[in-house]
């Protein structure tokens, strides 16, 4: 069972969802949308009406993303398992988290990987994807775009005792 996405093993090589993309009378193309990502300088309408002031609580903010950290493993093991080696990952990862105040589940994810990693688009889809699963806080406020920034493999070792 993977922690991310609550997918069997099996499972977890289907997309959640699949759009349908025609162009002109071209073929169609099957395209994976999990998590929205969002333009961070773009205009944003903030309707003072329909948001209150509360802005969301930074610690529980923290711990929700922290409370991912097994899936964001999980997502980098399958990483390895693709290249076929053990070898550690290298660079930080920044994920951008716009918070939906009224649902635990966030608007949109944006990642930016280490230069690295540019090309792992799977990686990088499976980090954003744990990433939204996090139960956020719900807030009386508008969105609030938070930033996590973490090693992508902080590596492990062996404790003989």
């Amino acid at each position: 069972m993977l922690p991310a996405c609550g997918k069997s093993a099996n499972d977890a090589n289907k997309p959640q969802r699949s759009l349908k993309v025609r162009v002109g009378k071209g073929d169609a193309k099957s395209v994976t949308a999990n998590v929205a990502d969002f333009d961070p300088n773009g205009d944003f309408n903030l309707d003072l009406d329909a948001y209150g002031s509360e802005r969301p609580d930074e610690y529980a903010v923290q711990q929700a993303f922290f409370g991912q950290f097994e899936a964001l493993d999980a997502c980098v093991w399958t990483e390895k398992e693709r290249r076929s080696s053990e070898d550690q990952l290298p660079g930080d990862a920044v994920m951008a988290v716009m918070l939906n105040p009224k649902q635990a589940r966030p608007l949109g994810v944006n990642a930016t990987m280490p230069e690295a990693l540019t090309k792992a688009s799977k990686l990088t889809d499976c980090l954003r994807e744990a990433t939204a699963a996090a139960p956020y806080p719900t807030y009386d406020g508008p969105p609030v775009v938070v930033e996590f920034e973490f090693e992508v493999d902080p590596g492990s070792y062996e404790v003989v005792e």
